[in-house]
């Protein structure tokens, strides 16, 4: 594989990567707030029914679709994180900067809750394998949880975090900033 030949750092600037830090943070950090104040599957009303506090985990991909693969989530998570940065580093001109800089915050932020394990109430540790199943969970840490009309595919919305919240936030900026004809010529 060939490096870029741009520097990386007039790519990734340290104002941009500490964007992506501070993201990072606070998806951690609203994950770990999560596990110590609910139990699993707890839901807590905010907004009547329509918006709940709802403590998941997902072992699978987007949309908690393919639900108990979570080492194969974690190595395709894993070569989309190097791939965006490469395809980043290589296409520097592509897309406005903060819809790349949300999309690895998230991207990051769900890579690196993987590799813990959840002990709801209590906390976390390293690993990958629950010790005591039913007290213990893997998976990406979901409670964001809103209601969602019942004729679109879902009662409701399957619940998320901050981290898909920057990537979707990440993207929509990217489709809206990218310059798709220039893109077609390369």
């Amino acid at each position: 594989m060939k490096l870029p030949n741009i520097p990386f750092f007039s790519v990734f600037k340290p104002g941009y990567l500490a964007f992506v830090a501070f993201g990072l943070f606070l998806d951690l950090l609203t994950k770990y707030i999560i596990i110590v104040k609910m139990s699993a599957d707890e839901s807590i009303s905010v907004l009547g029914d329509f918006f709940r506090l709802s403590l998941t985990f997902n072992t699978g991909f987007v949309f908690g679709l393919f639900q108990d693969n979570a080492l194969p989530s974690l190595f395709a998570t894993g070569f989309a994180i190097v791939f965006l940065i490469f395809y980043r580093w290589q296409n520097s001109d592509l897309g406005n900067v903060w819809g790349w800089n949300f999309v690895m915050a998230g991207a990051f932020g769900n890579f690196i809750d993987k590799f813990f394990v959840k002990i709801p109430g209590s906390g976390f540790r390293f690993g990958f394998t629950p010790e005591k199943p039913g007290i213990e969970f893997i998976g990406v840490v979901d409670f964001l949880d809103f209601d969602w009309p019942n004729f679109l595919l879902f009662t409701r919305w399957p619940a998320f975090n901050v981290a898909d919240s920057c990537v979707s936030i990440g993207i929509v900026i990217l489709l809206f900033t990218m310059d798709w004809k220039e893109m077609d010529k390369k």
